[in-house]
């Protein structure tokens, strides 16, 4: 692949109501975007996660100008994986050094889905069509990060885009996480449904006493634990109740991936791995196999701008659609208002078109307005 150069766009909207979760707040909407141009002009589009802390997106930036941009490899012909692979050998030294397997995991994942949206371009193919043929072109959405004190008004902007899942964010006091789910379950017609994301909130003791209080309607419970715990205790938590664990957002190396899928008993049965905070297309779509022998579903996580959720949709098409696409249902500027074209959302269904590459371009206007300097990586020669 040929590489003529790699900008970065930092991208912020500082926002009026906080996003609120149980391990802290989102001040605004920030989105590191990542463009590729090949010697014919075209450009390719990633994003790389950077949502907390505050300060993670200028890191972010300095990790890509000091540590990634100099160990880019030379060679012209190389596939985004081989690109990938070989950044993620080269970089494996600094994160065991640093001991920052997240961030390092993230700079290559940015890069990596700009690099397949480039080659799907080039291609003139949809990415999900590049990554197999046979790909789903329609796919169902919920409705995530729906805060306890506006259900009405998140359920209202759902319907209007004809979604019928929702996702509440739990993970607070017990007694108040019950009240909201009961508060949010009433609100909902017979044909709408509700999970809910505890975000890593509850201690094992809080999510042992809390969880068979759950009503049984409940879809998935997402992260009711640290990712990191042992698998002893999800499984003794799934045991606790017939709704079905989530987790995977914050598998951030390929190890917990190796770990999760070679374990006797699974410690969750929906699978969300996050695309820009780890694997990128490559990393992501690589574990399709596993998940087809493992029967589970694949849920892609996603925050973030309408780079990064294209990205997402476009993977779970090529996967097959097993599962559900993620949207955030919060006023979000950075994935409604950044595309040149609207978002391919009908009847609470995210389309792939047969726009080449994951079919999110930004608005050069939108982005002088939200990006005050664009960072021109300097490459190796």
């Amino acid at each position: 692949m040929n590489i003529q150069s790699i900008t970065l766009y930092p991208c912020s909207i500082p926002l009026k109501q906080p996003v609120v979760t149980s391990f802290g707040k989102m001040l605004a909407r920030s989105s590191l975007l990542v463009a590729v141009t090949d010697s014919a002009g075209n450009i390719g589009w990633g994003e790389c996660w950077c949502n907390f802390p505050s300060g993670g997106m200028a890191y972010k930036v300095r990790l890509y100008e000091d540590t990634l941009a100099p160990r880019l490899p030379k060679q012209s012909d190389l596939t985004p994986t081989q690109i990938s692979n070989h950044l993620t050998a080269a970089l494996r030294v600094i994160a065991c050094q640093t001991g920052d397997h997240g961030a390092i995991a993230q700079v290559i994942a940015g890069l990596d889905i700009a690099l397949w949206d480039l080659s799907a371009k080039q291609h003139n193919q949809p990415l999900a069509a590049l990554l197999n043929p046979h790909y789903r072109k329609e796919l169902p959405m919920y409705a995530s990060g729906v805060d306890r004190k506006e259900i009405d008004a998140r359920i209202d902007a759902g319907r209007q885009l004809g979604i019928r899942g929702y996702k509440l964010k739990v993970g607070f006091s017990p007694d108040e996480d019950l009240h909201a789910i009961d508060t949010f379950l009433a609100r909902l017609d017979a044909d709408e449904s509700l999970a809910i994301d505890a975000n890593q909130g509850w201690t094992f003791d809080v999510a042992h006493a809390v969880i068979p209080a759950i009503p049984r309607e409940i879809q998935w419970i997402e992260e009711p634990i640290l990712a990191d715990e042992p698998y002893e205790k999800w499984l003794a938590l799934q045991d606790l109740t017939g709704i079905p664990l989530s987790g995977g957002e914050n598998y951030l190396h390929e190890n917990a991936y190796l770990n999760y899928f070679n374990a006797p008993s699974k410690p969750f049965e929906i699978l969300q791995p996050d695309a820009c905070k780890w694997g990128g297309v490559t990393g992501v779509s690589a574990l399709f196999p596993a998940i087809k022998a493992a029967g589970i579903n694949f849920y892609p996580h996603f925050l973030g701008s309408a780079v990064g959720l294209a990205a997402s949709a476009h993977l779970l098409a090529a996967e097959g659609g097993s599962g559900l696409l993620e949207y955030d249902i919060q006023p979000n500027a950075l994935r409604d208002a950044l595309a040149q074209e609207a978002l391919p959302i009908h009847k609470g269904l995210y389309q792939i078109t047969e726009t080449g590459g994951h079919g999110v371009t930004p608005d050069p206007d939108v982005l002088k307005t939200w990006c005050d300097h664009p960072i021109e990586l300097e490459l190796p020669n």
